[in-house]
């Protein structure tokens, strides 16, 4: 703190000759500290907030009893510019000229206190404010909420968390705002909201800076497209695959309320012209701070409507069969309070939320909670993340990486660049959610090696059911999805024209590792083309199929059906365990196994016919056990077209 702003505040809290004497007030103020005021009051209004503060210092330097300026001062440096010292220097004077002014002035002193984390002196105002007979029944409720807040703050201080967050440097931090972190799965691209000007009147724009081997590169704008000169973008929420960016832009003459939830799509380097993703997710109201879920299926965000619990609560969005949004429904009450819940962020494994509110128990401001589903799909009592994760101001929006272990949030810290920077900091174990990995993959022709556009099925082979679909970039054949672990996936590769590419990635018993990065290259359909059925199962030295195999079997009975002319061998391999006789027996089965299920699904059985090869045709060494596991396979092999 500098000198200047050190003399004035001392100024503030030295005893007033003029407690006792007639204050000065905007009616009957006079020569140039009135002029001051009246200035200060049409900066205020036009949103000119730090020209408001400069002449209201100027006003009461001039008349040190002027009581309304006190007032306004308060509260511009309390709601706007957040400068806590001097918003309680003012109310505390405001009290000393006329305890009886303002009546909510211990209320406000209140709220200063708690934001500077002066829980002690906060207790004593809000106690006291409590004691008046006609409070408004909002008041008083806060007020025992904030004392309740109290409590809650100085146990956790005494408890804190151990983190150290690390700003992520210069090549995102500036010295205007930065907010809102949003990353890509594979950690990759990180999309912020990077903010200019004060007050009333911020530009918000959306920027993009890519994770390098050096750290965070400078950011950029994410491009014309997206970002405007006249209107607001911001409170983004990137999908895990980094392909569709959802974002919040505020009074654009396509809206559908004051702000709305729109959404962009990316192809090669290049984000397409937004949507306004239109009603029943946007209302009339304020529809905000989106957040996508892993599949894609469900929009999560907050929003001030007619028919919600408070102010500001969440809300969820399913996407239909038809391509359309769900008319969105509430959070459970467990997440939703009567006062305001913002910013949510649905983790990849789908069952951990974190949030952001100011009526839950907490530091005082807005803090970060977290909660999971449980058993019955419904979401758990959130729990605060604690000290210092949260501190006496507000936390809105957190991040956590696809396996769990980094949180990326904005704070003020001591070395922060401006007022808010992008820190992160490693996951305490009691917050993180399960572990997710995720699978990357890019798909080209096998001949000519140009990228392909592709479809991309991934099944719960547990189940069999479909657990995600999307699609390769149109321009360079990438994609990425996330995978919860605890399951066993079978990803299927599929493009008309060509033979399918299964691959098997199993996760059921896995805490932590290396993420799947695949290059994948598609065959046209010819003659004596193959594909290994990776995600085809038999019990050790038995022939009938497990149910994991019948997802993968659906997709070459589908394979059949859509190229009539098609012929295919189905094969059946071991390794060289065991003598000839049985493996070729054992070959035989599994193959034959394969073809009734095919015929039973409705495959033409003209069209297909089976083959034992035994041990004959390795792919692999067959001296080491990976070696005889990719040996034991069925495949097909293309006979005709």
């Amino acid at each position: 703190m500098n000198k200047t702003i050190i003399q004035f505040l001392l100024a503030l809290l030295l005893p007033s000759c003029m407690a006792t004497a007639q204050i000065t007030t905007r009616d009957n103020a006079k020569g140039s500290a009135k002029e001051y005021f009246e200035k200060a009051d049409n900066h205020y209004a036009f949103g000119r907030l730090e020209l408001s503060d400069s002449l209201l210092k100027l006003a009461v330097k001039e008349k040190d009893n002027f009581i309304d300026a006190w007032i306004l001062l308060g509260h511009i440096n309390l709601e706007y510019l957040k400068k806590y010292d001097v918003a309680s220097a003012a109310y505390e004077k405001v009290k000393l000229l006329k305890s009886d002014y303002l009546s909510d002035v211990d209320f406000q002193l209140g709220r200063c206190y708690m934001n500077r984390g002066e829980y002690a002196k906060a207790r004593t105002v809000l106690k006291s404010f409590l004691t008046q007979s006609k409070i408004v029944a909002q008041s008083r409720m806060l007020a025992e909420k904030m004392l309740g807040d109290c409590d809650f703050a100085e146990e956790a201080i005494k408890n804190p968390v151990s983190i150290k967050p690390l700003n992520l440097g210069k090549g995102v931090n500036t010295e205007e705002d930065e907010s809102m972190p949003s990353l890509t799965a594979d950690g990759k691209y990180l999309y912020f909201t990077r903010h200019t000007g004060t007050g009333i009147y911020q530009d918000e724009d959306i920027f993009v800076s890519i994770n390098s081997a050096a750290g965070f590169t400078k950011a950029n704008s994410v491009g014309a497209n997206i970002n405007t000169l006249e209107y607001i973008e911001g409170a983004q929420s990137i999908a895990p695959s980094g392909k569709y960016l959802f974002f919040t832009s505020a009074d654009r003459r396509d809206g559908v309320g004051k702000a709305d939830i729109y959404m962009s799509r990316k192809t090669g380097d290049i984000w397409e012209k937004p949507n306004n993703i239109g009603s029943p997710v946007n209302s009339p109201g304020w529809d905000a701070q989106p957040c996508i879920s892993a599949d894609g299926r469900t929009l999560y965000f907050a929003s001030v409507r007619g028919t919600g619990k408070g102010g500001s609560d969440i809300w969820y969005s399913n996407l239909t069969e038809n391509g359309t949004w769900s008319q969105p429904q509430l959070l459970s009450n467990s997440i939703n309070t009567m006062y305001d819940e913002m910013r949510p962020f649905v983790h990849p494994d789908g069952n951990t939320l974190y949030f952001s509110s100011n009526g839950l128990p907490g530091m005082g401001g807005y803090d970060i909670y977290v909660s999971r589903k449980t058993a019955d799909g419904n979401w758990g009592k959130p729990e605060n993340l604690g000290y210092p994760i949260n501190t006496p101001g507000d936390e809105i929006g957190i991040f956590i990486s696809t396996d769990g272990s980094t949180a990326y949030y904005a704070s003020e810290q001591s070395d922060s660049y401006g007022q808010m920077d992008i820190y992160s900091f490693e996951m305490p174990q009691h917050a993180r959610p399960s572990y997710t990995s995720y699978i990357k993959g890019n798909v080209f022709d096998n001949d000519s090696r140009d990228p392909l556009f592709a479809s991309i099925q991934i099944y719960d082979l547990a189940t069999g059911k479909l657990f995600s679909s999307l699609s390769t970039d149109r321009i360079n054949g990438t994609f990425l999805s996330t995978l919860p672990a605890g399951y066993d996936y079978a990803v299927e590769v599929l493009k008309d024209g060509y033979l399918f590419y299964s691959h098997n990635i199993s996760l059921k018993d896995v805490r932590d590792g290396t993420p799947f990065e695949l290059n994948i290259p598609l065959n046209r359909i010819k003659v004596g083309g193959k594909v290994v059925l990776n995600n085809v199962f038999f019990e050790s030295d038995k022939y009938e199929l497990k149910a994991e195999s019948k997802a993968e079997l659906e997709v070459v009975v589908k394979l059949i059906e859509k190229n009539p002319s098609l012929k295919i061998e189905i094969g059946g391999h071991t390794d060289n365990s065991g003598t000839e006789e049985k493996n070729k027996a054992l070959s035989q089965s599994r193959a034959k196994s394969v073809y009734d299920y095919l015929v039973s699904k409705g495959a033409d059985a003209g069209r297909i016919t089976f083959k034992g090869y035994s041990s004959s045709q390795p792919i692999a060494d067959n001296t080491s056990p990976e070696g005889k596991a990719k040996n034991r396979r069925t495949e097909f092999t293309v006979t005709g077209i």
